[in-house]
């Protein structure tokens, strides 16, 4: 095994590219390896000339790359294992670029959907590893994964500065935070931000019961601040919500609003924060809706330059990465359990990771269901 080729295919973060220093680092110094990135992941994999996606990269390359943020590979969330994607023969097509430019094996980053194309890679004869990466911290095997720790650093510092515009104007602020089906990003970045209340998938809300606990606040102190996780789910058919809709046509319209789904069939989330503005207006009785903002953290949280602890799960990952990859291992993923790098099987990585504290916990944490 001589030619190794990266992707970083998923949402970009911070801690990639420290993963890909500490590879160029220990592979061409321990094993005399030869890299080559492959931009866009798996569509620059199955392109139709290959060669047009392979950026060349040696130990000089990784002077000072884990402080960069992002991925300098560049992402695409394309999925080669699609029903429609099999059926135009693009898992064999990816094999045989492989092949057709010498790449023996691949190191990869990603999320739950990278890793799943990853695991379908190492099934066609392609050995490979991979690290986890998501902000939204929803692999599972491992405590921690590249992006989740500078996510919520600078998360707690945004939310943080619409705590305090909501004191200083005296309303209720509801932030959206994304993290998909799981809630570790809203419910860190709300408990390090302040937030009186916060709002995750795991726990669907009565929103008689949330309007009820905003008033109560905003009775009291005379602001509120909501963490609120862009897969908040909420009953369609819940009194609160129905009577919104049918006083405001904007939260109808809202309702009605199809997204659509990505490329590897993951519904398109974002609005709730827009949707839950206006339903607290409605049930609170208040006179103008700027009384109630909403902020979307959005992409924010991506593109950030690395803290120290994803600089760190970077370097680790990446030696582990390498130093299996060597061994002969494959079909694994590099994960963090206590202070340990382990191996952890891609069909384990792949079991969707929640938010699994108790539930008295969540309650001083301020969740509310």
């Amino acid at each position: 095994m001589k030619r190794i080729g990266f992707m970083t295919g998923g949402g970009d973060c911070a801690g990639i590219n420290a993963f890909l220093a500490a590879c160029l680092k220990r592979g061409s110094e321990g094993y005399g390896a030869e890299f080559v990135g492959i931009r866009r992941a798996f569509e620059g994999a199955c392109a139709d000339r290959i060669e047009d996606f392979l950026v060349p990269l040696g130990p000089a390359d990784a002077v000072g790359l884990e402080n960069k943020p992002s991925t300098i590979l560049e992402s695409s969330r394309f999925n080669p294992f699609s029903e429609a994607n099999r059926a135009k023969g693009y898992p064999e097509k990816l094999v045989a670029n492989l092949k057709k430019v010498g790449i023996d094996a691949v190191l990869a980053t990603g999320g739950n959907d990278t890793i799943k194309s990853t695991k379908g890679l190492t099934e066609l004869g392609i050995p490979a590893i991979a690290a986890p990466k998501s902000i939204d911290n929803d692999v599972s095997g491992t405590d921690t994964m590249l992006g989740f720790k500078t996510a919520v650093t600078f998360g707690a510092s945004a939310f943080r500065s619409t705590v305090e515009s909501a004191r200083t104007h005296r309303r209720i602020s509801l932030v959206e935070i994304m993290g998909r089906e799981a809630g570790w990003l809203s419910l860190e970045i709300g408990l390090a931000g302040g937030a009186d209340i916060i709002l995750i998938p795991e726990k669907p809300v009565d929103l008689a019961r949330l309007c009820g606990r905003v008033a109560a606040l905003n009775e009291r102190q005379g602001y509120v601040n909501i963490a609120v996780a862009e897969g908040t789910r909420i009953r369609l058919d819940d009194p609160v919500l129905v009577a919104a809709a049918e006083a405001t046509p904007v939260v109808a319209a809202m309702l009605k609003e199809d997204l659509g789904k990505d490329e590897h069939g993951n519904p398109k989330l974002g609005g709730i924060a827009q949707i839950l503005r206006r339903i607290i207006r409605h049930r609170l009785g208040l006179k103008k809706l700027e009384d109630v903002r909403a902020t979307d953290l959005g992409f924010t949280l991506r593109g950030l330059p690395p803290v120290a602890d994803d600089i760190i799960l970077g370097l680790r990952f990446g030696f582990a990465a390498v130093d299996l990859l060597f061994a002969g291992e494959a079909g694994f993923m590099v994960g963090l359990q206590g202070t340990r790098i382990v191996k952890v099987p891609f069909a384990e990585a792949l079991v969707q990771k929640k938010v699994d504290w108790s539930e008295t916990d969540l309650k001083n944490a301020g969740v509310v269901w």
